[in-house]
């Protein structure tokens, strides 16, 4: 059986999902189709993972298949965000770490993958990055430091002058938003 297969199967079961056997399939996932899955299962089912999977191991799931998504920039389908609904994302994951309290080096290591995508890509993904991404994560004062080495980098310090930019005349303005957003949806008993 292939680990798609068992990813498949996993959301179909009640039963627990080894952590040892969720493990492999992140460290063998080696397309997004897959990447997607766990991320799913990951997110509907974490409760299941047992023993608990772990804020390493979580995190880099969560990084690998955002940053993934915006590499690839899948259209219309309904189980892989697009390369703008995964930078969006990405911001709201790095200012939720940032609120945990426990996580900066999580945003450490991201804002490094982050950048290293932004120098090896083009310019559509370069723009998402910036205008999806980095103008959102830099409201937030607080996450300005695990970025400010762009401020200093010459193949960077257009983009930071134009996200901070943003930033400044937008203060929490995406974060203030998506809080927003939350307490409109009804919330599960």
């Amino acid at each position: 059986m292939d680990s798609r297969a068992e990813i498949d199967a996993a959301f179909t079961s009640q039963n627990p999902i080894d952590r040892d056997q969720f493990l492999v399939w992140l460290e063998t996932a080696n397309d997004l189709p897959t990447l997607a899955k766990l991320y799913r299962l990951h997110g509907a089912h974490y409760y299941r993972i047992q023993p608990d999977l772990g804020k390493e191991a979580s995190c880099l799931l969560i990084l690998r298949y955002l940053l993934e998504c915006i590499r690839q920039d899948v259209q219309d389908h309904d189980e892989i965000d697009s390369r703008w609904d995964a930078a969006r994302v990405l911001h709201i994951w790095l200012r939720q770490l940032h609120e945990s309290g426990d996580a900066s080096d999580v945003i450490v290591r991201a804002a490094r993958a982050i950048t290293d995508l932004f120098l090896t890509s083009g310019e559509e993904i370069r723009l998402a990055i910036e205008q999806g991404f980095l103008e959102h994560a830099l409201e937030t004062v607080a996450l300005r430091p695990y970025f400010e080495h762009w401020s200093h980098d010459e193949r960077l310090q257009q983009t930071w002058k134009s996200a901070i930019e943003w930033a400044d005349d937008h203060p929490d303005w995406s974060w203030n938003l998506h809080k927003g957003f939350l307490k409109k949806i009804p919330q599960e008993k």
